[in-house]
């Protein structure tokens, strides 16, 4: 006789980047690839930017609401960190290289960006503390590089959670990114090496 092996699973979302989510067999609200994001999350709300210093000591990019991200030719690329990932560690710093990379050569000579870059921060420690390190392992994956991130990315103190409930997916499997057009419309989604 051939035992018989039962195998019972829960049906979750886990590190899956299906949309929308699935959680415990039941569909979760959230916004998708092609979605607006005004329809689900508050496009005016103002987040305060904890990093870099550079972009505080400038006004009109101390803050921001998504809104400032809509206009023709406008990319925003958010990603969504825990600060005790190892892999959203890793992961962050070639962001932030990426980053500095784009704004040295989009940058329109006023310290504005048609693509710009956020990194929404929540888990431990304080929000400029993550992000320094986060651009110190940029400079050390890229030792011979030029590009050193001092304008970007934006950092955010995710505390609340907000940033990461309104444009990710649950549970939240991370490092994750999203991409928006011009119209605040989600054209990519993906979790990056879950954590």
């Amino acid at each position: 006789l051939w035992p018989i092996i039962v195998v019972h699973y829960v049906d979750a979302q886990g590190c899956s980047n299906t949309c929308p989510p699935v959680n415990f067999g039941k569909p979760v609200e959230a916004l998708c690839e092609g979605d607006i994001i005004d329809s689900f999350a508050d496009v005016n709300k103002t987040y305060t930017v904890c990093h870099p210093t550079t972009a505080i000591s400038t006004e009109s990019l101390a803050s921001f609401a998504f809104k400032d991200f809509r206009g023709p030719g406008k990319i925003t690329v958010i990603a969504n960190y825990y600060t005790g990932c190892n892999a959203g560690r890793r992961e962050s710093g070639v962001f932030a290289h990426v980053a500095q990379r784009y704004f040295n050569t989009f940058n329109k000579g006023d310290g504005s960006t048609d693509i710009n870059f956020l990194q929404s921060i929540k888990g431990g420690g304080s929000c400029e503390q993550w992000a320094d390190v986060y651009q110190e392992d940029a400079a050390e994956l890229y030792p011979n590089s030029d590009i050193v991130p001092v304008d970007v990315p934006l950092s955010v103190d995710d505390l609340n959670y907000e940033i990461r409930d309104d444009l990710f997916t649950t549970p939240f499997g991370h490092p994750s990114y999203v991409i928006l057009d011009e119209d605040l419309r989600i054209r990519h989604k993906f979790i990056g090496p879950c954590c």
